[in-house]
């Protein structure tokens, strides 16, 4: 082992500080640079994360025009948007160039739920995103005479049905793509509509199960294989009934 000469040592760290000072020194006028000249009034508006809100549609929530919106009032934007029952999370940003960053992040639509006259879009807690202005076509409607909160479904009927449906089609998911409404009938019983491979009736009887879908998909890929056309499905006993 050799012994560094302490009077070595020294000389060492004491090139190091000039290094460290004149580093510092060039960050902190960087920063300066940065942040101490004149910021830029601001001019336009940039958008992240959007999926099925648009600008226009978030600009009229704020109370603002879309054609020349009032940057005046943006320091409040941040909170009157996290209020959309369409929003998660909304960060804004102003950059010293002139042009504010609004990222949102929506919540996830999981069903529409059909109740009367009226279409509402719920996420997986049945929290209400939209009503009567439905963004996400693609989604499974459910029909029933359920019960619609302020902000939410509830009854333990509709909580009960996204449950089933929800775990069933995490075991089926190719059903997500095929199932276009479940109706819940007033007598009880459970009715079907497909949209793929063809407009179809599927009749389940009055239980909402795990087995009831098993049997469906079961029963289409028994169609689609042997070429056997159907309007309908009928589930309800041992057997699936086609006609």
């Amino acid at each position: 082992m050799v012994d560094t000469p302490q009077e070595i040592k020294e000389k060492r760290f004491g090139r190091v500080i000039p290094v460290l000072l004149v580093l510092s020194g060039l960050l902190a006028l960087g920063l300066i640079f940065r942040w101490g000249r004149p910021v830029k009034p601001v001019v336009r508006l940039e958008w992240e994360g959007l999926q099925y809100l648009t600008p226009p549609d978030l600009l009229v929530y704020l109370g603002t025009e879309s054609g020349s919106p009032n940057f005046g009032e943006w320091k409040d934007w941040e909170k009157k948007l996290s209020s959309h029952p369409r929003i998660q999370k909304v960060r804004i940003t102003r950059d010293p160039e002139g042009f504010l960053l609004v990222h949102v992040e929506e919540k996830i639509a999981e069903f529409v739920i059909h109740v009367g006259s009226s279409l509402f879009e719920v996420d997986e807690s049945l929290q209400i995103l939209s009503r009567n202005s439905v963004l996400n076509t693609h989604l499974i409607v459910i029909s029933g005479s359920f019960t619609v909160g302020e902000q939410k479904l509830e009854g333990r009927q509709i909580f009960d049905i996204t449950k089933e449906m929800r775990y069933a089609l995490s075991l089926y998911p190719a059903l997500s793509t095929r199932i276009s409404e479940l109706v819940a009938e007033r007598d009880g019983n459970y009715t079907m509509y497909l949209k793929s491979p063809k407009p179809m009736k599927v009749y389940l009887g009055d239980k909402l199960e795990l087995n009831v879908f098993r049997k469906l998909y079961a029963s289409l890929a028994y169609m689609e294989a042997e070429s056997i056309k159907a309007v309908s499905i009928d589930l309800r006993g041992e057997d699936a009934v086609y006609h």
